[in-house]
């Protein structure tokens, strides 16, 4: 799995892929209610692992770097359509161990251009 710059040196454990479509709800005549279609969202995709070993701290800082430079990247999935997202939530746990790092990361779907 590819980020921008940034190749995974292992695969995640988890990867998710999240659609969704946002509707409007409202009360109507005779004890119904409608539903509108207002638009389909960006997939949200979020993927959990873990970097072990000598370069654990080296693959979190680089994906640490592509998140606080907040620019979009294609996300490329070997079984997905590459995607171009943001980085948009980063979460890591260290250990128990030494160099072990888990990691929980949230990426965006940006519009087509």
């Amino acid at each position: 799995m590819r980020f921008g710059t940034f190749i995974w040196p292992n695969d995640p454990e988890v990867f998710r892929m999240k659609f969704t479509r946002k509707v409007k709800v409202e009360a109507g005549n005779s004890d119904l209610w409608t539903v509108d279609n207002v638009a389909r969202m960006g997939r949200t995709f979020s993927c959990e692992g873990v970097f072990c070993g000598s370069s654990a701290y080296d693959s979190i800082r680089a994906l640490a770097t592509l998140h606080i430079a907040g620019n979009p990247a294609p996300l490329i999935h070997p079984q997905w359509d590459a995607v171009n997202v943001l980085l948009s939530e980063m979460e890591v746990t260290e250990g128990p161990g030494e160099n072990l790092l888990r990691y929980k990361l949230t990426f965006i779907e940006l519009p087509p251009d």
